[in-house]
């Protein structure tokens, strides 16, 4: 799904003629550069709290510490370090992740580039265009101050995110009872 088409969806749901015009240029500017900050936010929130973007890379430990800025994409969070198919132990501190190896397969979790009007979305699968503009539509409501609109949408979102089984359930404790 590309950038361009999950602006005109939200476009089309705010039912706004205009800003589905103003999307039809090469650059964002005005309502489409907002439009494109909204989508921007919604698709780093689903890559950083629900549907983890992953990846493995083969990477070199120098001195056993491999810096993050060693990674084609900044990580999020290390998830495996694996030596031929084995697990490896390792640390992570401010600015590296340590491990007394060579070589080795790293997979780490990490948040989506910033996109423009042409680009494609970095998410799919389970995410889909529909799911992606009620996001942007809520985001663009809240911007623009229009609270009741956002919070429609924020519930349309939130039921889209559930039905795609990638909301992660909330935890939560029952309250105590003093008989």
């Amino acid at each position: 799904m590309t950038v361009r088409e999950v602006l005109t969806l939200a476009a089309t749901l705010l039912d706004d003629s205009g800003l589905a015009s103003a999307l039809a240029g090469d650059t964002a500017t005005g309502e489409a550069a907002t439009l494109l900050t909204c989508f921007n936010v919604v698709e780093n929130e689903i890559a950083l709290d629900d549907y983890p973007l992953k990846k493995t890379e083969k990477l070199l430990f120098e001195n056993g510490r491999l810096p993050f800025s060693a990674f084609s994409s900044p990580p999020v969070d290390v998830c495996a370090v694996k030596s031929g198919g084995i697990g490896l132990k390792f640390t992570l501190s401010a600015d590296a992740v340590l491990c007394a190896c060579g070589s080795a397969d790293v997979t780490y979790t990490y948040a989506p580039a910033k996109k423009g009007l042409g680009d494609k979305s970095e998410l799919g699968g389970k995410i889909s265009a529909r799911l992606m503009a009620l996001g942007v539509a809520s985001e663009y409501c809240l911007i623009k101050g229009m609270t009741d609109e956002a919070k429609v949408w924020a519930v349309k979102y939130r039921d889209a995110l559930k039905c795609a089984g990638i909301l992660r359930r909330s935890l939560s404790v029952r309250s105590r009872r003093w008989a």
